[in-house]
């Protein structure tokens, strides 16, 4: 599903996405970190959506450390959200579906490992043109949108 289609379905405009509801704005500690870490990588995505920046640079510029506090202070990541991914979350988006039932801290551990493995592709194999880095990093930024909704709901 393509990018603009999915954030009509999901009811997320370009200028709201990453501007969380009261989860954020209550958040302290390690759930703000992480949110304000989100909220920065949506940023940096969304500036290589319209500016066409070099594809490798943007993938290192996406941020972990915040995420890697927080586990290394062994942060119980469902404190975010306790309740698991509902279907109403989902806005009946088939590629979600897989996510129903998901605890918090399985999809931020996904979507963390996911910018790691990305980031170490470019690190490592840069050129290697059966990684489809534009691909991983629109589903990447499509989880951290489904995260979004998550903790808004």
């Amino acid at each position: 599903m393509a990018i603009e289609t999915l954030l009509a379905v999901l009811g997320l405009s370009e200028r709201m996405q990453g501007k969380w509801s009261s989860a954020k704005k209550e958040a302290t500690g390690h759930t703000k970190a992480i949110l304000r870490e989100l909220e920065r990588n949506i940023d940096l995505i969304n500036l290589w959506r319209k500016s066409k920046f070099d594809l490798d640079t943007v993938i290192q510029k996406l941020e972990m450390t915040r995420f890697e506090s927080a586990e290394a202070a062994h942060f119980n990541l469902n404190e975010i959200n306790s309740r698991d991914i509902r279907k109403t979350t989902t806005k009946n988006v088939p590629q979600y579906a897989k996510y129903v039932g998901w605890s918090t801290e399985k999809l931020l551990s996904n979507i963390y490992r996911k910018i790691f493995v990305l980031k170490r592709i470019v690190e490592i194999d840069k050129d290697n043109e059966n990684t489809n880095k534009e691909v991983r990093l629109t589903n990447i930024y499509k989880l951290i949108l489904l995260f979004v909704l998550h903790v808004d709901s």
